[in-house]
């Protein structure tokens, strides 16, 4: 037996630790690194209760069921599962940032969309939470 065949099955921890990583900064290179650089926080206040969800699509990135959402008066906290921490630094985007919202509708999913100002950069923005639509400002118009 060749020396090197006792520790393949070890190999495979830090190759698919790697591939996972890349891919997650891949994704990130999408959509959220865009905002993070205007948007980026070190980390989420612990009084910010958020909740995952459902539908989140960052650009062309989905995110469905990955990330977690705190909704404040001031804005919006997003945060990802701690997997995909790379490329993925938490965010604060104040409501200021989002334009209108419009709501989108395909069989019997509904999904609304928007546009989030990042500097001089407009990132798509959709996502399908009723809570998060019912959080937005008076200053943010939902057509549709």
């Amino acid at each position: 037996m060749h020396p090197i065949v006792p520790w393949l099955p070890l190999l495979f921890v830090p190759a698919f630790a790697a591939l996972l990583g890349l891919v997650s900064f891949m994704v990130s290179r999408m959509g959220w690194s865009r905002l993070a650089a205007h948007y980026a926080v070190a980390e989420v206040p612990a009084g910010v209760e958020r909740e995952l969800l459902g539908y989140v699509r960052i650009g062309p990135a989905k995110y469905n069921n990955a990330v977690r959402a705190g909704l404040t008066p001031q804005g919006l906290w997003l945060t990802t599962w701690k997997i995909f921490f790379i490329g993925h630094p938490p965010l604060f985007i104040p409501w200021s940032a989002f334009g209108p919202v419009r709501r989108q509708q395909f069989l019997w999913a509904t999904t609304y969309a928007t546009h989030l100002t990042s500097g001089s950069d407009t990132v798509s923005f959709q996502f399908s939470s009723e809570r998060l639509l019912r959080a937005l400002p008076p200053s943010v118009p939902v057509d549709g």
